[in-house]
């Protein structure tokens, strides 16, 4: 077969087209830092590297639940640790109230504060996270309770509906507590202590017992709401670690070993150098070529 001079240049052509290619290709890495910049770089890789940022786009989301639940938790947590510290109040109150010597004059101004510890109890059920009162179920919009007389609370408006929040895959865990669980003991005994108060008699041991059986449910409510704050901090520890591992998988499938690529788009653009002289002198034909 004869070499003509078309053949040369055609083939000297096309080594040059494959080698301005790869230039394009290495600087196209240099310039993004990464090895996949498109399905067809590799396509079994950038399988995997899709699937790799749906996972993390997921612990994103499991991450982003997890803060939410967090900060229901902690408003929740101050909450009850205010209510803890008026049912101490109450009760210091009743054991005082409890004294037959005490005179009208102080049961009533003690009655009076007792008032002022029911409407404090109402403004902490009324404990919001995000805009949303956390102690009424699925009703976010309203109040557990509202102050209907001076002192007095009116009934629960919330309901029991089960705030769940998902924190990993298949795994969902309550955080909401329904409001009329822990705050009617507590407003209950506080009311009955007011009634005491204001009888003129003195404090019933019934109702020192029924002070301190509220007292106990917002301590065992506290600890339930502080093991909920732990598992949380577990799970957000989980999808962290499991995030650091994915993210280290996913740069090792798509960024690019700069050193390497820059090494290679050297070597390249060296050869594409060396065919274009090349091809330059086989493509510079005359007359007198063809004579000979």
């Amino acid at each position: 077969m004869r070499v003509t001079e078309g053949i040369l240049y055609a083939g000297a052509t096309n080594s040059l087209n494959l080698t301005r290619s790869a230039i394009q290709r290495m600087t196209e890495k240099v310039s993004s830092g990464k090895t996949l910049n498109r399905p067809s770089d590799n396509p079994a890789d950038a399988r995997s590297a899709v699937q790799l940022n749906d996972s993390l786009s997921e612990i994103d989301q499991y991450m982003r639940n997890i803060d939410a639940a967090s900060g229901k938790v902690n408003a929740m947590d101050t909450a009850l640790g205010s209510v803890g510290d008026l049912i101490q109040r109450a009760n210091e109150l009743a054991i005082q109230g409890a004294n037959s010597t005490l005179g009208s004059t102080d049961r009533q101004a003690m009655a009076a504060e007792v008032s002022q510890l029911v409407e404090a109890l109402g403004q902490d059920a009324a404990a919001k996270y995000n805009d949303e009162y956390v102690f009424s179920g699925f009703r976010v919009d309203r109040p557990p309770y509202q102050v209907t007389a001076p002192g007095t609370l009116g009934g629960y408006q919330g309901d029991h509906g089960a705030s769940m929040a998902r924190v990993g895959a298949g795994s969902s865990m309550q955080i909401n507590v329904a409001g009329d669980t822990v705050f009617q003991p507590a407003i209950d005994a506080l009311t009955q202590l007011k009634n005491d108060l204001e009888s003129g008699s003195t404090v019933q041991p019934a109702t020192i017992t029924q002070i301190g059986a509220a007292l106990q449910t917002v301590l065992e409510t506290r600890a339930s709401i502080g093991a909920r704050a732990n598992r949380l901090d577990q799970a957000k520890s989980s999808q962290q670690s499991v995030k650091t591992t994915n993210q280290g998988l996913l740069s090792n499938l798509q960024d690019a070993d700069m050193t390497s690529v820059i090494t290679e788009l050297t070597q390249r653009q060296t050869t594409y150098q060396a065919t274009l002289a090349v091809t330059a002198k086989v493509v510079q034909t005359s007359l007198i070529d063809y004579l000979r």
